[in-house]
């Protein structure tokens, strides 16, 4: 009995956010058909979802972004205001760069189809709860720029590359300050120079730049 209680406490703990029944179901089915895996909790919107987060603590949300009312972009980026180390993988059926880009911008650790194989998705739950990021090689991604022209690392110095590599892999001002040993202002001063020499003009599209390069 009690070894039956330590396999069930070593999985990882996945809440579902879907507004679509059916979605939920087949995710479900096969999450939980994953020796180290189990879905805890499941939300139909994104407002329920911040208030089932918060009664489960779950490991990792998948998280859909097409939802009515609250999308899943808002919600990512109040979770991770609420809690800055929620890991969190966006979930998109129509493959859309723009909300692929937000999603990393709010703070998403990566994304995958809802056409994906299973496998897939079950390899991005297990990459992101164990602290990595996961983007589905499926999924185009769009440059901002011709590939001649796309930026590179060594414009940027040393603690400018350190912050925007953190970025990219989905961290909080205040985790990357955390775990630099510097202060909010002093991420913040590496991020606009980044931005600036990148020529960027958002957190989102600089995070993008980076896993765009694979920095």
């Amino acid at each position: 009995m009690k070894r039956k209680k330590k396999q069930n406490e070593a999985k990882i703990r996945v809440l579902l956010v879907d507004d679509h029944a059916g979605m939920r179901d087949a995710l479900r089915t096969f999450i939980n058909s994953e020796p180290d895996l189990t879905v805890v909790a499941e939300a139909a919107s994104g407002h329920a979802a911040l208030d089932v987060f918060r009664r489960t603590t779950p490991d990792v949300v998948l998280m859909d972004g097409s939802m009515p009312g609250k999308n899943g972009i808002e919600v990512t980026y109040e979770l991770r205001q609420l809690q800055p180390a929620a890991r969190i993988i966006g979930l998109t059926l129509y493959e859309s760069s723009t909300y692929l880009e937000d999603m990393i911008g709010a703070g998403a650790k990566g994304y995958v189809s809802k056409a994906a194989a299973p496998t897939n998705i079950a390899e991005a739950i297990r990459a992101v709860a164990a602290g990595r990021t996961y983007f589905d090689e499926n999924i185009p991604r769009r440059s901002s720029a011709p590939a001649h022209n796309q930026p590179v690392m060594d414009k940027l110095s040393e603690d400018e590359a350190a912050v925007v590599k953190r970025l990219a892999d989905g961290q909080t001002n205040a985790e990357i300050a955390a775990a630099l040993e510097v202060s909010l202002p002093v991420v913040e001063r590496h991020r606009t120079a980044a931005m600036k020499k990148l020529n960027v003009r958002s957190r989102a599209e600089l995070a993008r730049v980076a896993v765009l390069r694979q920095w």
